[in-house]
């Protein structure tokens, strides 16, 4: 169990001390890599896209295209239980449009995917597999010539929001998650309501509190680059439309990719391009997206970006940082950052995809065998093959927010 009950057994005693401190101020948290899990047979971990944990199910997932898998790992045993194969497209020789998987989450005991599209008919599929048997279920045609990339789920409406982001012009689809049929879309193409989204399209999250899905696009109405502004769309899963473009301030949020539900009514962004501000910043907007709330410096760069509430923090796969790759680290209640991580130096294959856990609040970041920093092996793996790291903090102040801030 990795010594993991001591996080439950320790709280009240937290607690305790907490209440005795006369309200000190709470130190930064500290996080590093405390074990690391490799792949049996000596599989590498090298192309990878999207991690997802689900707390209720005990389940880490990673999109693993080197392997043509889903990687699935309990959380309990902290050991590799499953890699789930279903003809993902893999690699895709290298080109990424083609790639997959991409984008998983669990609805149910289901696991929905991304994939690139098929060898065969050339379309790109959203693939929904059973957890327990592995066994697909349903392969549901977006009708992409590329990938069909990251999703989102509205459990209320049971629709999965999914984005064709690498065709021209790139795409929306809305999915039932009770007959598997594509109900509607959206191009991202400048008309009917839409914007011109010149860079793709990233990843979307449905917003429990508005009932609507919220949706990173990088780029608006510019060449392609991230050099003009990018937005965040607010649509509506019943109507299928969208109904608000909030275009954010590219001297704050350059190329926004990640996207994670936080406390309060606020949404972190993970801009992925150096601000014009010079600051290398990243933002915290509202969940109805019609302002900034927070402007956080040296926290860009980040691809995938998580919320976890066990411990109140964000975590950031930065992995296009200025300088070494990090693991950025945000306290979401005082809205500050705590001390990065580096995963990787610049250059030797992307670390970009981080999952957290609620129940022993560890955060799982994928590390590609090209990687040069030497985590998987400071964790007790083989930085040769690769590693899902998972880092921990022994410095852990959550209970001390949780006593003074309610969510």
């Amino acid at each position: 169990m990795y010594a993991k009950a001591s996080l439950v057994c320790c709280a009240s005693a937290l607690v305790a001390q907490v209440i005795f401190s006369g309200g000190a101020a709470l130190a930064d948290e500290v996080f590093a890599p405390t074990r690391a899990i490799t792949l049996p047979n000596n599989q590498k971990i090298q192309a990878f896209d999207i991690s997802w944990v689900d707390p209720k199910l005990g389940v880490y997932l990673l999109a693993d295209r080197t392997n043509k898998s889903i990687d699935v790992v309990a959380i309990a045993t902290g050991n590799l239980s499953m890699e789930l194969t279903d003809n993902f497209a893999g690699t895709a020789g290298g080109n990424n449009d083609l790639a997959g998987p991409n984008g998983v989450l669990t609805i149910g005991r289901q696991i929905w995917a991304g994939d690139g599209p098929d060898t065969t008919t050339g379309v790109s599929h959203l693939k929904v597999l059973d957890l327990q048997t592995g066994t697909e279920v349903a392969s549901i045609s977006t009708g992409g010539s590329a990938r069909a990339d990251e999703l989102c789920y509205d459990s209320k409406d049971h629709v999965v929001l999914i984005a064709n982001d690498a065709d021209k012009p790139p795409f929306v689809s809305f999915v039932s998650t009770d007959n598997f049929e594509v109900l509607g879309k959206i191009t991202m193409d400048g008309s009917n309501g839409a914007p011109n989204a010149t860079d793709g399209i990233e990843q979307c999250q449905w917003v429990q509190r508005t009932g609507k899905f919220l949706l990173n696009l990088p780029e608006v109405n510019g060449p392609g680059d991230n050099s003009a502004p990018g937005a965040v769309l607010v649509i509506s899963p019943q109507a299928m439309k969208i109904e608000r473009t909030f275009i954010l301030d590219h001297n704050k949020c350059a190329g926004p990719q990640g996207m994670a539900i936080g406390p309060r009514h606020e949404v972190l962004l993970g801009c992925n391009t150096p601000s014009g501000n010079g600051k290398f910043s990243t933002v915290v907007i509202d969940d109805n997206a019609t302002h900034i709330a927070a402007t956080l410096n040296n926290e860009s760069g980040a691809d995938e970006v998580w919320f976890n509430p066990g411990d109140n923090h964000y975590f950031l796969a930065r992995s296009a940082a200025h300088g070494d790759q990090q693991l950025g680290i945000v306290d979401a209640v005082r809205l500050r950052e705590d001390p990065s991580q580096t995963t990787n130096a610049a250059g030797a294959g992307s670390a970009h995809s981080v999952a957290a856990d609620p129940t022993f609040n560890e955060a799982y970041v994928p590390i590609p065998s090209t990687a040069t920093a030497g985590v998987c092996s400071s964790a007790g793996g083989t930085d040769s093959q690769g590693c899902i790291a998972v880092y921990s903090t022994s410095n852990d102040d959550r209970v001390a927010r949780a006593q003074g801030h309610g969510n």
